[in-house]
């Protein structure tokens, strides 16, 4: 098997995208009941009686506490405070996956991942892996001319598994070309759109050595499977949320980042 996979995939947050690190440069751990005295006797912020806020909608202290209860903590228990944060960036990604929160528009969906990763924080390919750089600038160019894409795949690929996926590579977020600035044929990716849907890219292997080639197809809104088609406009809806929503966050626990849809810590 050709290793085609893409890197530095990470847990999906409710971004759609995938979770940024921590800042760990606070070793703080939280217990039930330490939050329960935090929230008490402090009325120096505003929204100081919520955790949380989106638009209208609260996170209350004592709907908080019984979050985490329910979860497994108990009166006692540590909690680390990234975990608590996560919870936190669950309950606002609830609130902004509401059908009443303003969003985006299917047809304006569509037009932002037509218009490429940078629009859009994600894109879906196909591939075909064959031998060479020749070999690849042939099929894409065939491609260009019309060439059937099934039929080239069958005749050329020379990776079994990719053949068995019907050529389809999947989908790659914006996080990922970030983390993958070495890796050619992501960076490639990145600069795929539905008016440049085609290049061809260099597979190396472990030791860095060129192993074979890798020819790239962007898939247009237009041609996503359903399951695509529901990733992609959900990544791309909730990003027009979070760009445009009313989120707090209590300072004591950390602060709303509107790029990743993470609650992180201060500092």
């Amino acid at each position: 098997m050709v290793p085609v996979a893409f890197p530095g995939t990470r847990a999906r947050a409710t971004h759609g995208g995938s979770v940024r690190p921590v800042n760990r440069r606070f070793s703080l751990v939280l217990s039930v009941a330490a939050i329960a005295a935090l929230t008490t006797g402090c009325a120096t912020f505003s929204d100081s009686s919520n955790v949380a806020r989106v638009g209208d909608a609260a996170l209350t202290d004592d709907d908080f506490q019984a979050q985490l209860i329910e979860l497994g903590a108990t009166s006692d228990q540590l909690l680390p405070a990234e975990a608590v944060r996560a919870q936190i960036g669950t309950w606002i990604g609830e609130q902004l996956a509401d059908a009443d929160t303003p969003g985006i528009s299917a047809e304006d969906a569509a037009a932002l991942y037509d218009a490429g990763i940078q629009s859009s924080g994600t894109a879906c390919v196909n591939g075909i892996v064959v031998e060479d750089e020749a070999a690849g600038v042939r099929v894409a160019d065939e491609l260009r001319d019309g060439g059937d894409f099934g039929e080239l795949l069958t005749t050329e690929n020379l990776d079994p598994s990719l053949g068995e996926a019907g050529g389809d590579i999947g989908c790659i977020t914006s996080d990922q070309v970030t983390e993958a600035v070495d890796v050619e044929f992501v960076q490639t990716i990145a600069t795929l759109s539905a008016d440049n849907p085609l290049d061809v890219a260099m597979l190396l292997d472990t030791t860095g050595a060129e192993f074979a080639w890798v020819v790239l197809a962007f898939r247009p809104f237009a041609e996503l499977s359903p399951t695509d088609v529901e990733t992609v406009s959900t990544a791309i809806d909730t990003t027009a949320r979070l760009a445009t929503a009313d989120v707090f966050v209590d300072p004591r626990y950390g602060t709303f980042d509107a790029a990743t849809g993470q609650v992180v810590a201060l500092g």
